[in-house]
């Protein structure tokens, strides 16, 4: 069975701000909690209009952490920069949701 990943779900509501996962997780994006959460972990979910992408950690070849955006659009697997895990905020998380939701789904450009 698959590991099921805690989500960040990118709508308007009271948890919009929040990484859920199962088991009672629930951090607050942009707080040392949340900073605390990127150093421990290798991925998570961001859901938008009901497309659901995974972010990875990933290591560069000079030793840094670094997190990628990836998604499917049927094809071909996409991956998006989000940064390094310091500057892992929500804004930035946002931006990296919006243009893989578009790049997935290119008839709505």
């Amino acid at each position: 069975m698959p590991k099921l990943l805690p989500v960040i779900s990118l709508h308007t509501g009271n948890f919009s701000n929040f990484l859920l996962g199962y088991g009672g997780t629930c951090v607050e994006l942009d707080t040392p909690e949340w900073f605390n959460y990127l150093r421990k972990n290798k991925s998570f979910s961001v859901e938008l209009n009901g497309k659901r992408f995974t972010a990875c950690k990933k290591t560069s070849i000079n030793g840094f952490a670094y997190w990628n955006l990836k998604g499917w659009d049927g094809k071909i697997n996409h991956h998006i920069y989000i940064g390094k895990s310091d500057q892992t905020t929500n804004e930035k998380i946002q931006q990296a949701a919006i243009a893989m939701f578009y790049r997935c789904n290119p008839k709505l450009a």
